[in-house]
């Protein structure tokens, strides 16, 4: 290969699979990524390899990733985890061995032919990624922290050393890293003592497809009590995403006699058995005579459900949320969102765009939910207006990658630039609104 300006992106989760938040978010990363690039730089994706065999192999999404990156002139280099195929995310040896095969090959095979270099990680398996690389390499590194172990498993003290470890190693070398909301570069500069210098504002955000195509309903997914309205809560099922307390307030408000309409409730996993945490669920589902469903496998077209006309609302009910992807992606449907104040879900759902509630309590959900199911038309209109709005303009995430490379790599972007604005953006743009922050709050020196 001739030496060209290259951008790496290394990814554990969007690539091969799409059963998380992560996912989506990764792709669109790319999406917007590859709409912008200048037709001279290299890109390379480095996913974390998958088998067609794994549970979590999705081959649609597959097809789709590899034709985007192509399509666009770049290469995919899989990276071994150690796995064997198997699974994507794994434990810290897994994460160690992601951080070594990807370094290595950056070191040999696009490092001598790159000039200049960007080297963009994604998320927990590659924050020791650094200390790998060629030491010309390491002030080239960006990590985007889309989630640390102090916030989702901050019991495992090993783990949480790791990542502390591989963080300080990039930023003493020079490298930086990226924080997806306000919520997350306060919490890894408190928690993870990242100084202010070394953080950079990488908001989550919509493509432009998401705004474009936004999937009929699949009313096949529904159970026939939940034609006629229902209430709606997905995510991975996890603890931390606190459906328990969902069920608490679902218990609460049949106790007080409130009309709740059916309750689907999408506690999903790739795998094709009941999780502990789902079969716990069921049975409280089961047990408490709760008028829910519970859905346990995940598919794509469970986001349509957002654009089903018998819709109520839609509840996080998450404890803890680095961002918290589904109120946007509800805003563009024109949803009306119940969430929990919860990490970046505070930065999205306020009471000019949803129905708030405190985190891990119970009967601030339920007061949350029942507000919204007792909201006027003209009331859900106006939050529909507003939390579409709030999308098109601080989560326009064409308008953020553009700022983003605009510091980190003012030579990977097209001269001119293709239009960055979002389809609703241009008729409600907000020029105070750059980003989930506002501004960006430290403005990194240029790569060389």
């Amino acid at each position: 290969m001739n030496s060209r300006p290259t951008i790496v992106v290394l990814i554990h989760d969007g690539f091969y699979s799409c059963g998380t938040g992560a996912a989506r978010s990764n792709r669109a990363f790319l999406e917007v990524l590859t709409a912008q690039l200048h037709p001279d730089v290299r890109l390379i994706v480095m996913p974390i390899h998958l088998i067609p065999a794994s549970t979590e192999y999705n081959p649609a999404w597959h097809k789709e990733l590899e034709s985007l990156v192509h399509q666009a002139g770049g290469n995919v280099i899989p990276v071994d985890n150690g796995t064997g195929g198997q699974v994507r995310f794994g434990g810290l040896e897994a994460f160690e061995n992601a951080c070594a095969k990807g370094a290595e090959t950056i070191n040999q095979k696009i490092l001598p032919v790159s000039g200049p270099l960007l080297i963009i990680a994604f998320d927990c398996p590659f924050y020791g990624l650094a200390r790998h690389l060629d030491p010309r390499a390491r002030s080239e590194v960006v990590i985007v922290a889309r989630s640390t172990a102090a916030l989702h498993v901050p019991d495992d003290r090993a783990r949480i050393s790791w990542e502390l470890a591989g963080l300080h190693h990039a930023v003493k070398a020079g490298g930086r890293i990226a924080a997806i909301s306000g919520h997350m570069r306060t919490h890894l500069a408190d928690s993870y003592q990242i100084p202010d210098r070394a953080l950079l504002d990488l908001p989550n955000g919509l493509p432009p497809s998401d705004w474009r195509h936004i999937p009929p309903p699949d009313a096949r997914l529904l159970p026939s009590r939940a034609q006629r309205g229902f209430i709606l809560s997905m995510g991975r099922a996890v603890p931390y995403k606190a459906f328990d307390d969902l069920l608490d307030a679902l218990s609460l408000l049949a106790r007080q006699s409130v009309a709740v309409p059916h309750t689907v409730l999408a506690a999903v996993t790739e795998d094709h058995q009941l999780s502990p945490y789902q079969a716990h669920l069921a049975q409280r589902i089961a047990t408490e005579s709760l008028d829910a469903t519970l859905l346990t496998h995940f598919a794509p077209d469970l986001r349509s459900l957002l654009a089903h006309p018998a819709l109520d609302a839609v509840v996080v009910p998450s404890r803890v949320e680095p961002f918290g992807r589904i109120p946007l992606e509800a805003f563009v449907a024109g949803a009306p969102v119940v969430a929990t104040a919860a990490g970046g879900l505070a930065e999205l759902v306020t009471d000019q765009t949803g129905y708030r509630a405190r985190p891990g309590d119970p009967a601030s959900l339920a007061a949350a939910i029942s507000r919204a199911l007792a909201a006027d038309p003209a009331e859900r209109a106006r939050l529909r207006a507003a939390g579409r709005h709030l999308a098109s303009t601080r989560y326009d995430y064409p308008r953020t990658m553009r700022g983003f490379l605009n510091h980190a790599a003012p030579w990977a972007i097209t001269p001119a630039g293709p239009s960055v604005a979002s389809p609703i953006s241009r008729a409600q743009d907000d020029p105070s609104a750059r980003n989930s922050m506002g501004c960006w709050a430290s403005r990194p020196r240029p790569l060389n």
